[in-house]
This record gives structure tokens, sequence and C-alpha cells, in this order.
């Protein structure tokens, strides 16, 4: 059965990465990475590979915050720490950080940089943007952001998801990703903490503010 995308940029990007006109369920599984969102410039993007993601991952491009990406018991604290908090919950990396020596080393090695480099020519990427006056940006600027929220549960293959901006209710939307190893949530606002605990099965958690 074919899928169905609220979004007809996201469809187009991913026609173009699987070379195919008609795109159906299977098809997304393939998909192993996908970082996408608001680029808080006023316009939005997708980045997607079919190669699975370095693991540990580290975007060695990027700033800090794969230095102190949270992992295993650290992951489960901040679960517990959420799960009674009050909402919206917005993730950031303030008095989150995890202080292990090992792992900022290996996030500032040769060996991460030359991974994510080799890795990140596998990636596809492109962006969206419409020009609308004062008047109708807002609206439209909101309902493609509610519309990428949407398409995200039907990348059901990724592995590393990395999602900039946008609102969800809560975290069930995770359970789409039996594969799923590694999230980044950059300014992502969760309306409730129900089904938080769905971050437990991560390897690495990073969630920051811009």
């Amino acid at each position: 059965m074919s899928v169905k995308f609220t979004q007809e940029w996201v469809e187009q990007a991913v026609r173009k990465l699987l070379g195919k006109e008609e795109i159906e369920g299977a098809d997304l599984a393939w998909i192993k990475y996908l970082s996408i969102g608001e680029s808080f410039d006023n316009d939005f993007f997708i980045e997607t590979s079919l190669e699975a993601p370095p693991k540990p991952f580290v975007d060695t491009d990027g700033g800090d915050e794969w230095m102190f990406c949270l992992r295993g018991g650290d992951i489960a604290n901040l679960v517990e720490c959420y799960k009674n908090g009050e909402t919206p919950v917005q993730l950031s990396m303030f008095g989150l950080e995890s202080e292990d020596e090992k792992w900022e080393e290996y996030a500032n090695s040769d060996k991460a940089e030359k991974l994510w480099g080799d890795f990140s020519e596998s990636v596809s990427s492109e962006r969206y943007y419409e020009q609308h006056d004062d008047a109708e940006f807002d609206a439209w600027y909101e309902g493609v952001s509610r519309g990428i929220a949407s398409d995200v549960p039907l990348f059901t293959g990724v592995e590393v998801l990395r999602i900039k901006g946008l609102e969800f209710p809560d975290f069930a939307f995770l359970e789409s990703f039996p594969d799923l190893r590694v999230a980044e949530f950059v300014e992502t606002t969760f309306h409730s903490a129900n089904n938080i605990e769905k971050l437990n099965g991560l390897e690495q958690l990073s969630c920051y503010l811009d």
C-alpha cells in the first residue's frame, strides 16, 4: 500500500532518495537516518540516508552536544525526573550533562570525525520554503510544522532520529521505531510526559536548546 505524506516536499525528498515514484510502507524501512524539522531560518529541512549511521553515533560537524549526550542510566534518570513533572516538556542539555571522560575523548577523536565524515557523504538533504506575506506566514509555518510531526512516524526503519523544533502530544510516536537507538531533540516540545519511558530503549539521547 502506498504511503501518504501530509507534506508533499517530504514525499518528494523520499522519492529522490529511494529512486521511486510510488512509495510503499516497506520502502521507508530502508531509511536508517532521519534529521528533520525547522531550520530556525524560517524554512524547513529533511536529511536522510539509507546507510546505517556510525555506532556509537557522533556528529562532529555540530557543537559539543554529542560530547554531552546521555546514555544508559543517565537516560533512565531523566525519564524518572520528567514522569511526574509539569507539562509541556521541553528537553534541554541544561543540568543534564553527564561527565564521562572516555566518551568525551571518543567524541573529540579522529575516529569519530572520520566515521561521521564517511557517513555524511551518504546523506541526502532538502530544504523547503514558501514566500508569504506577514498575515499568512505564521499560519503557513505552523501548518508545515504540524504536518512534519505527523509524517515523522512513517519512517519506521530509522536508527538515528534527529528532530529540530516541532511539537508532539507525547512520546507515543517513538513506538513507530523498533530499531531506534539514538535520538536528538532540539527545542522540541512535548505537551505531555506520557510514554516518556520509550526513551529508555535508547543507547544515546541528545537534547538541548539551540
